[in-house]
């Protein structure tokens, strides 16, 4: 009768995530989250081989497989402070985007079999990009066309309208986990089905310079699915030394017709493939220490990595995008039971910013330039089935500045420079449900 009830629950909060999630971004490690979990949220997104919940099937699948059977439910609220400053023909303009409260949530669910087998499922929102620009905020992409590119000055008297982008995805994780080796070695397989949808309002100033110009901006979200999969191992090599790998593919996604002359590829938006090796020292009896070593690969994905400077219609294949470098990602953790019924951690996440000053001008509208991440959080037992937990994270300010230029003449004109910059704030509460 728990676990029917139980059911009921979950398909009532999977309903509710589904909504909640409409409204997510994400844009720490470029546009990825730094973390799946509250607990992992806690040391910085650090767990690949320290599974402490259901939601660690979204960092490595094999380690459900140590969590038994249990219920977990996080809901973030996520800041993102981001703007710009630009200076063209002695003109100054500086502008923050609007929009800066989402809340996001996740949940999973495992179910051990038996001893050596445990099913899962999760949902979570993996990642996104949003900016709101309006009134003279917007006026960086009010231009009139010189030959193939665009200044940023806005017209005489122009007073503004609203730009930016909306991107959100919703994955979907259906995991199973087997053990061997009486529990030392686990490995763990993810089917990921993803759900994303994306929005631009106030670049008709790109329209000219587009192989589809009714299909740059304005049209309302367009919404695409795609498939992919996930692979992760578990070795507890000693008492005290756990080592852990998973590897997501590429997620084929389908094309936002919508904007299939905004993006490269005709509107193709795929989800790059990640992959991640870590371990976890129990240092003393009270502290574990972790660490992550993660790479995403945003340079399969032509429409995030081709340069804003190609020369080339907007939607062809080798159509301008926003530059996007892959990057490397490294998270240290640290956790100490304090007392019985209490965990308190602590975490740095630090990755390379993927973004180069050639394509300041297209990143405005997504500024995903954040490096270094400091994480807090905690958990405590309330009884032997419930947890509560909770992590914050502050990401300090980055920018990038680069130059802007007119290449109407066929030689690069340079007329002014940008700056872009963001900082971020989260704080997430979870609760847990061990059956």
């Amino acid at each position: 009768m728990e676990l029917m009830v139980f059911k009921r629950s979950l398909l009532a909060a999977s309903v509710a995530a589904t909504l909640f999630t409409a409204g997510a971004a994400h844009a720490t490690n470029g546009y990825f989250s730094h973390g799946f979990g509250v607990k992992s949220m806690g040391m910085a997104g650090a767990g690949v081989a320290l599974p402490q919940s259901a939601m660690s099937m979204a960092t490595n699948p094999a380690g459900i497989a140590d969590v038994g059977t249990r219920f977990d439910f996080d809901v973030s609220w996520f800041s993102p402070k981001r703007g710009y400053d630009a200076t063209v023909m002695g003109n100054h303009i500086s502008a923050d985007s609007g929009s800066n409260n989402f809340y996001i949530p996740e949940l999973a669910f495992t179910y051990a079999l038996d001893s050596s087998n445990t099913v899962g499922i999760a949902m979570y929102g993996n990642g996104g990009l949003n900016t709101d620009y309006s009134g003279t905020a917007a006026s960086l992409f009010s231009t009139q066309p010189y030959g193939t590119f665009y200044s940023p000055l806005a017209p005489p008297g122009y007073t503004g309208g609203p730009t930016g982008v909306d991107l959100q995805q919703l994955f979907i994780t259906p995991t199973y986990a087997h053990t061997f080796m009486d529990g030392k070695l686990s490995v763990g397989a993810s089917l990921i089905f993803a759900h994303q949808k994306f929005r631009a309002k106030g670049l008709g100033a790109f329209a000219g310079m587009s192989s589809s110009p009714s299909n740059v901006t304005s049209n309302e979200y367009a919404k695409s699915n795609g498939w992919g999969g996930k692979i992760g191992v578990l070795w507890h090599a000693t008492d005290v030394v756990s080592l852990g790998a998973s590897y997501q593919s590429k997620v084929h996604m389908g094309k936002f017709d919508k904007y299939s002359g905004l993006f490269a590829q005709g509107g193709k938006f795929d989800i790059p493939s990640t992959w991640t090796v870590g371990g976890a020292f129990r240092v003393a009896p009270d502290w574990t220490l972790t660490t992550d070593f993660e790479r995403i690969n945003y340079s399969e994905v032509k429409a995030i990595s081709n340069p804003s400077t190609n020369q080339a219609p907007l939607g062809s294949d080798n159509g301008p995008g926003f530059g996007w470098k892959s990057i490397n990602i490294v998270k240290l953790g640290a956790q100490w039971q304090a007392t019985p019924d209490l965990q308190v951690r602590f975490g740095y996440n630090h990755g390379q910013n993927p973004i180069e000053g050639r394509d300041v001008l297209f990143n405005t509208l997504a500024p995903g330039v954040m490096t270094s991440h400091y994480t807090a959080g905690f958990t405590y037992a309330v009884d032997k089935h419930q947890e509560i937990s909770a992590a914050v994270m502050y990401a300090p300010k980055v920018s990038v500045t680069g130059t802007l230029y007119d290449t109407s003449s066929g030689t690069p004109v340079a007329y002014g420079t940008e700056t872009i910059r963001m900082k971020e704030y989260e704080a997430t509460v979870g609760y847990s449900y061990k059956f």
